[in-house]
C-alpha cells in the first residue's frame, strides 16, 4: 500500500497534554468571553460549554450565534506568547518527524503565529514549512467537512491517500467520515504514538 500523507494536529498532538497549554488557552477563554458577554467566568465558561464540539472552536461559536465580527482580538488574547515555558524540545520526536519515509503538513485550529511558537519552543520548526491553520481554513476549521477538503484539494490527495494524527476524536471521526485514515492519540504519549505510526507505515 501507498504511503499516506500525513496529516499532524499541533496541540495535545506533537506535545503532551500534561503541558497545561490547553488549559491555560480554556483559561482564556473563559476571561475573553466573560468580558465580551458582561458577565462573570463562571457564567461565560457555564455559555460556552460544549459549544467547541458542535463548531469546531468556541470561536466559530462566537462568530456564528454571537456577532464576533472580527476574530483577531479573541485569537490574540487566548494564544500564550511563551510557548517554551510550556513544552521543551523533544530530539526523539525531531529524530523521528525528520526521519519519515513520507510527505507531512501540520493541521491545526490554532493561528498560524501560535503553531510557529510553538514548533520553534519543540525546536521542530525547520521541519513543518506547510502548516494549514485556521485563517487559511477560513475559520471553517477541524472536525467540518470544508477543512479537510480545503487541504486535500490544495494538496491534491483523495481522502483515503491521507492519515490524520490527532488527538480529538470528533475531528478524527470527521476525517474518517470522508475515508480518510485515522491514528487516534488522545492522551497517548508522544513516544507510543510514535511507535503506532511505525507500525502503520511499517519503516
Amino acid at each position: 500500500m501507498k504511503t499516506p500523507f500525513l496529516l499532524f494536529d499541533l496541540d495535545n498532538t506533537l506535545y503532551p497534554a500534561s503541558s497545561g497549554v490547553l488549559q491555560e488557552m480554556n483559561r482564556r477563554m473563559g476571561v475573553f468571553c466573560a468580558e465580551y458577554f458582561g458577565v462573570d467566568e463562571d457564567e461565560a465558561n457555564d455559555m460556552r460549554r460544549g459549544k467547541h464540539t458542535i463548531f469546531g472552536t468556541t470561536l466559530q461559536w462566537l462568530r456564528v450565534c454571537h456577532g464576533l465580527m472580527d476574530p483577531e482580538p479573541f485569537i490574540q488574547a487566548i494564544h500564550p506568547v511563551d510557548m517554551d515555558s510550556f513544552v521543551d524540545p523533544n530530539p526523539a520526536l525531531r529524530s523521528y518527524i525528520a526521519n519519515l519515509p513520507g510527505e507531512y503538513v501540520l493541521l491545526t485550529n490554532a493561528p498560524l503565529e501560535h503553531a510557529e511558537r510553538t514548533l520553534k519552543a519543540l525546536d521542530l520548526a525547520d521541519l513543518f514549512p506547510r502548516i494549514w491553520d485556521l485563517r487559511r481554513m477560513g475559520y471553517r476549521v477541524k472536525p467540518h467537512r470544508e477543512a479537510y477538503e480545503r487541504v486535500l484539494g490544495d494538496l491534491g490527495l483523495r481522502a483515503d491517500e491521507a492519515l490524520l494524527i490527532d488527538d480529538n476524536k470528533a475531528n478524527l471521526n470527521g476525517f474518517r467520515s470522508l475515508g480518510g485514515r485515522v491514528l487516534p492519540v488522545y492522551d497517548m504519549p508522544v513516544s507510543c504514538w510514535m511507535n503506532e505510526l511505525t507500525e502503520v507505515l511499517g519503516f
